[in-house]
């Protein structure tokens, strides 16, 4: 007998292992994501869906059935129309979790949970969710958007920026919306559901809301700002006009104003110390002529050269009025700086004191044609030089051989020199009275000699005149 009860009882073990085991595996097995519930939700149904698609079908079906959402506020028998849907939301993630828990806690409840599904004969639960005023702190945008801002009889001072003065129209006191009590009674009425009610505007006595001069002042204050001129560019910066008011005293006048008075606050414009169009005025911003030379040579001849440009740079020539350059430079003596380096006598080269100064007379030279100046006196070398081509050179020599221009132009002319790097740029400035452009050539004319054309043609590219304005003649 008491064997009978042990073998039983063996097969009883064995028979409960392999139960629990089937019950284990089959527990494995229900593994998912989904919801088990017959659930419905607003006649949406649940089952079978995962957490985020549930999620997402009942954010769809609030945003289908919520987004035309409306309320009727009325204001002195003037109806507005309130979009409430950004106020709006419902909350399903509470649902949503309850209805997944089924079948997804520990692992090994998911057999129970499915027979006590089973056994529940799966009937379908149904959910009613109606959405609430999530987002009360949204209502001041949407009774602003509905225009509720402006409603009522209360007429808003009505401002205007002109270029001389702030331009004011005084509202007048009345009756406004009292905004606070008005959320309050929309908030009820979402509350109730009642999505349809026509809501009486509560008012309130109103003032009109004063300007703010200080920002006002921040937009039109304007520091003077005087013209500035490029010296390389040669172009203009435009000057600035000065703006400002007194803030003070303008909200005095706006206090002291009557309801609808118009105000005008007159600007304090201060003008720049230069104004775009003295610069405009100027006689020195076109550009007539301008030439550059390349070559530097020794310590000595640059220091020569420098000289040279120093002397000639920033000088003025009125109109009718002839500028010499030995009279620009002066001697050029060892006292006032000019040192020992080559220059070109007879057609040979030797040492003299400010050798080199003829590449500046030559540059000035050029530049001078380009501005269809008149030239009264130049000289060639006697011999060619390397810095420019036959023809357009000019030699100087103190109490000798001179290079002259007339200013023949009506307006002053001003003469700029620069030397940089072995560059030496000559540019004369005045005023422009036409758009015609200056062409020069070089005829040889013998082994040793040449003549200098200048060729000036109008804007439609038309030959105005042509003269000769230098012959040369070189020993080598």
């Amino acid at each position: 007998m008491k064997k009978q009860t042990k073998n039983r009882l063996i097969k009883v073990s064995i028979a409960a292992v392999f139960i629990i085991g089937i019950y284990c595996l089959w527990c494995h097995l229900l593994s998912d994501d989904v919801i088990w519930k017959n659930i419905s939700v607003n006649g949406i149904s649940l089952q079978g869906k995962t957490k985020q698609e549930a999620l997402d079908a009942l954010r769809e079906n609030f945003e289908t059935a919520y987004q035309n959402a409306e309320m009727t506020v009325r204001v002195n028998d003037e109806e507005y129309k309130v979009n409430i849907f950004p106020v709006l939301d419902v909350v399903s993630e509470e649902i949503v979790e309850s209805a997944y828990s089924l079948g997804h806690g520990s692992w090994y409840t998911r057999g129970t949970d499915r027979i006590h599904l089973m056994n529940s004969g799966n009937q379908k639960k149904k959910v009613s969710l109606t959405p609430s005023a999530k987002h009360p702190e949204k209502l001041d945008e949407v009774l602003s958007e509905a225009g509720l801002d402006n409603a009522g009889t209360v007429v808003q001072t009505e401002c205007r920026i002109t270029d001389t003065a702030l331009v004011i129209t005084k509202g007048k006191s009345g009756l406004s919306p009292d905004m606070e009590k008005l959320k309050d009674a929309i908030l009820n009425a979402i509350a109730k559901e009642d999505y349809e009610a026509v809501i009486d505007c509560p008012l309130m006595e109103d003032e009109p809301e004063a300007p703010d001069f200080d920002a006002f002042y921040e937009t039109v204050y304007q520091e003077p700002r005087s013209a500035l001129l490029d010296e390389k560019t040669r172009e203009i910066t435009p000057s600035v006009t000065g703006v400002s008011f007194n803030v003070k005293k303008a909200k005095k006048r706006y206090e002291a104003a009557k309801e609808g008075e118009n105000i005008r606050i007159e600007f304090t414009l201060t003008q720049p110390e230069i104004t775009t169009e003295d610069l405009e005025a100027l006689p020195y911003l076109d550009l007539l002529g301008s030439y550059t030379t390349y070559g530097g040579g020794t310590r000595e001849r640059i220091t020569n050269l420098e000289l040279a440009v120093k002397g000639i740079n920033g000088v003025e020539v009125q109109p009718g009025e002839v500028f010499s350059y030995n009279e620009a430079l002066g001697p050029r003596t060892e006292e006032r700086g000019y040192q020992m380096a080559t220059v070109i006598v007879n057609g040979e080269r030797e040492p003299g004191i400010g050798g080199g100064i003829c590449q500046i007379t030559t540059t000035l030279f050029v530049a001078s044609l380009y501005a269809d100046l008149d030239i009264v006196e130049r000289h060639n070398h006697s011999a060619r030089v390397d810095y420019v081509e036959d023809g357009l050179d000019a030699a100087v020599v103190y109490g000798g051989q001179d290079f002259r221009f007339q200013n023949n132009t009506g307006y002053p002319v001003k003469i700029s020199a620069t030397y940089a790097n072995g560059a030496v740029t000559v540019q004369i400035y005045g005023t422009k009275t036409d758009n015609n452009t200056v062409k020069l050539s070089v005829e040889e004319t013998g082994q040793n000699t040449c003549t200098t054309y200048r060729s000036i043609f109008d804007e439609a590219g038309e030959l105005l005149n042509r003269e000769q304005v230098a012959y040369s003649q070189y020993k080598q």
